[in-house]
């Protein structure tokens, strides 16, 4: 046994940073076979196979081959994990029999695949030092931005909310995941381009060509997918890293920095100017403007009378509609707590079972209404559907994570600015942080949960690194 366990760590320490970087940049083209499978009714999609065996393999790895320093207590962490599922599917039982156990599988093994692969990422990174580069994070988010503009010029691509006509999301299955994957991903491809254009020689016309096609999808895609998130996030960080670009010309003026800030500049006017016209424009000015404005005939279209029947009758849905700031942040935030309302309704009149372990995600006859739409806010979707332990083992160690992040942050914040690299990878995690508390979809689903980690775990390494360094030098 020791010896095949030795075989395997030899194999892992030479085949590992091929195999994760080859699955990072599969990402794209797994998620547009989920969407495609989909589309076509498929029963399973690539995605649930896919993902369901690397959550497998990732745990089998980190449990029984890997070998780091602190081993130990990551896996007391593990066993509480899966303790704490083993309890919760008992409860399960206990409310609906196996039917009911059944029913939660799927949504389980979606939410619980972050702490699992985090688990199997810390244990490659302390055993060999590796991490998923930076570069591969930008290839990544630059195919994912490819997708859809091609497949709208194509006139292939699928519509991303069909109750409201704007929007195209390519080939993907999801809107809200793929603008999340690239309000992630996307300023390490704009990054990226950056470091390249300085280095494009005659005979290197090509790399200027693909950088260039690549900030223009990025923008094209921040437009054309009809969400907010991605091109609120992508245009904040093009006006961020511009600024940065001209501070760092006006210090150290040299034909890099001027490159660098005018592809900047260009990457910033070109998203700007794409606003114009674009479907999120459409969907600004004809939908979201009038449900804000609380225009019946739009909310009626959008949101349907479903979603009211559900919520009818909820302590929560009573307070939204009793008080008009809670009503306005519901609004803002797409009616995403009174869709969670049903739900909210049958975890508060659970008892301490269910509030300590959660209600799970299918219905069940014990319940006093059905649970009809999802609790897209991660933190109250962790917390309703897996209790109060739960959510403190799943959301308090990644609050205590960006909460560590801050903190590093001023303690150096010239050290951390002085790097695009750094500032980048702090960016995004935090914009990771902002979609897991505004919009959801970042930590429990695991197409957005796998960027979400590898650059966290890029986050961690850049300043240890850097912590090892006197104050102001640059890493």
């Amino acid at each position: 046994m020791n010896q095949l366990r030795g075989r395997l760590q030899n194999a892992s320490r030479a085949r590992l940073p091929m195999i994760l970087a080859v699955y990072i940049l599969c990402q794209p083209l797994i998620d547009v076979l989920t969407g495609l499978g989909a589309q076509a009714e498929h029963p399973v999609t690539v995605g649930v196979v896919v993902r369901s065996l690397a959550i497998v393999l990732a745990f089998l790895y980190a449990v029984f081959v890997s070998d780091f320093p602190g081993k130990k207590r990551w896996m007391i962490y593990t066993g509480v994990l899966v303790g704490y599922l083993a309890l919760f599917m008992v409860y399960m039982f206990t409310l609906g029999g196996l039917s009911l156990c059944v029913g939660n599988v799927k949504e389980v093994v979606k939410t619980f695949f972050a702490p699992f692969v985090l688990i199997f990422l810390w244990a490659v990174y302390k055993q060999f030092g590796y991490l998923v580069t930076c570069e591969t994070i930008a290839w990544a988010g630059g195919l994912y931005a490819s997708v859809i503009p091609i497949a709208v010029a194509t006139r292939t691509s699928f519509v991303s909310y069909g109750n409201s006509g704007y929007g195209y999301r390519g080939w993907f299955y999801a809107a809200n995941e793929v603008g999340c994957i690239m309000a992630i991903a996307a300023p390490f491809t704009i990054w990226y381009c950056l470091e390249v254009f300085p280095t494009v020689t005659k005979k290197t016309w090509w790399k200027a060509v693909l950088a260039a096609w690549a900030l223009v999808a990025v923008a094209i895609s921040a437009n054309s997918l009809g969400t907010k998130i991605i091109f609120g996030f992508t245009a904040l960080y093009c006006a961020a890293a511009f600024v940065w670009q001209l501070v760092r010309l006006v210090r150290e003026p040299s034909r890099k920095h001027i490159i660098q800030a005018t592809a900047m500049g260009a990457m910033l006017v070109i998203t700007l100017a794409s606003f114009l016209g674009s479907p999120l424009q459409s969907y600004l000015n004809r939908i979201y403007g009038p449900l804000l404005d609380n225009e019946p005939e739009i909310t009626l279209a959008s949101w349907g009378e479903e979603i009211e029947r559900a919520a009818d009758g909820t302590w929560l849905y009573e307070l939204i509609k009793a008080n008009p700031a809670l009503k306005r942040v519901d609004q803002i935030l797409s009616r995403r707590f009174i869709s969670a309302s049903p739900a909210v309704q049958v975890y508060t009149e659970s008892g301490l079972a269910g509030k300590l372990l959660g209600i799970g995600y299918a219905n069940a006859s014990a319940y006093s209404r059905e649970m009809y739409f999802m609790v897209e806010l991660d933190p109250l979707g962790i917390l309703v559907r897996h209790g109060i332990v739960g959510f403190i083992l799943y959301y308090v160690p990644y609050l205590w994570f960006i909460g560590w992040s801050i903190v590093q942050f001023f303690k150096r914040p010239a050290q951390r600015l002085a790097s695009l690299r750094c500032a980048t990878t702090l960016y995004c995690t935090l914009a990771g942080f902002a979609i897991s508390v505004i919009a959801g979809h970042a930590l429990v689903s695991p197409a957005v949960a796998t960027f979400v980690l590898v650059v966290g775990m890029q986050l961690w390494a850049q300043i240890q690194e850097q912590n090892k360094l006197p104050k102001g030098q640059k890493a």
